[in-house]
Parts: C-alpha cells; structure tokens; sequence
C-alpha cells in the first residue's frame, strides 16, 4: 500500500508523526511512504487537497491536524490497509 506523507522540516509535529508512521510500517514491510516535503512542493501539495500537516494520504482518503498521535495514524493506515486488501 502506498501512502504519501506530507510534512515539512520546520514542523515538530510532522518529526513525530514521522516516528510513528515509521514504527508501523517496520512491522508491515508492504507499506510504502512517500514523503513530499511541503515548502518544496507547495503546488503539488495544494492540487491533492493538504492543507495542513502533517498529513497522510492513501488514495483519495486524508487524515490531518495539528497533532497525529501514534493512535490515530495506526487505525488511519490500519482502515487503509484493510481496504486495500
């Protein structure tokens, strides 16, 4: 399953979501991250919807806000997984 990541370097939330999304995806070797920095991909970060990060997109379903715990990105990547089976 392929999941964009949108983050950008000056932000300590997208750090720790970052570790997060890393944690799980250790332990399920067929997720894939891509990672688009936003302050380097403004135009293609605004044309796919994200206005906020961090943010987690696989296919048309986003999950954002000022803080992802560890919790919420889980059952967000674990929903998607289940769907993509």
């Amino acid at each position: 399953m392929h999941i964009i990541f949108y983050k950008s370097k000056c932000c300590p939330r997208c750090f720790l979501a970052k570790q997060h999304l890393l944690a799980i995806c250790s332990k399920k070797p067929h997720l894939q991250i891509e990672e688009v920095e936003v302050l380097t991909s403004p135009l293609r970060t605004w044309q796919e919807g994200i206005k906020m990060v961090p943010a987690l997109k696989v296919g048309d379903a986003v999950l954002s806000g000022l803080y992802l715990s560890r919790k919420s990105i889980t059952d967000f990547v674990m929903q998607m997984d289940e769907k993509n089976l």
